[in-house]
């Protein structure tokens, strides 16, 4: 089970009425996604970052209040197959993420990043060919909100550490 911790903007596009509170401890390695739309020129995307690790994707805005759970699986699962992420890890990571409930974003370290994270994307938007190459380059932005001891973290090295570790 995961919470998709969503800004106004998405929470309006869903018509999302009723939701919780406050999001609940997920059941994935990646914790919580928050989801936020993202404008790119005259284009629209939705970048989901997950809670735990900043690990982003991209996501089309169009017939979002149909296809943001599916879509959010597919973009993950595509990104953590190109991060070389073994398949069974990737697997049981999207199967938790089947049950999902929506929250408004309340964590401005994670809100911070992703509007760095935007902004990376706005300023290279043109050198990227999909949404997976976007999201890979994402992926290596040093961050300190995932990093320790002042040191800046990097996403995908964050994740890979959380989704490979024993016992978690």
């Amino acid at each position: 089970m995961i919470t998709l911790c969503c800004s106004r903007v998405i929470r309006s596009r869903l018509g999302v009425e009723q939701m919780q509170a406050v999001a609940p401890e997920p059941t994935t390695r990646l914790g919580n996604w928050y989801v936020h739309l993202v404008r790119l020129g005259s284009r629209q995307y939705v970048l989901a970052t997950s809670e735990r690790s900043l690990l982003s994707v991209i996501l089309p805005a169009r017939a979002l209040r149909a296809t943001l759970e599916e879509n959010l699986r597919g973009a993950v699962g595509q990104l953590l197959s190109a991060l070389s992420i073994p398949m069974e890890v990737v697997s049981r990571e999207l199967a938790q993420m089947q049950q999902v409930l929506i929250a408004p974003a309340t964590n401005r370290l994670v809100l911070g990043s992703m509007n760095e994270l935007a902004f990376h994307l706005g300023v290279r938007q043109d050198e990227f060919s999909d949404l997976v190459e976007m999201a890979l380059s994402l992926s290596g932005i040093p961050m300190s909100a995932v990093g320790s001891k002042g040191r800046y973290g990097i996403s995908r090295d964050v994740a890979g550490d959380l989704l490979l570790s024993a016992g978690a």
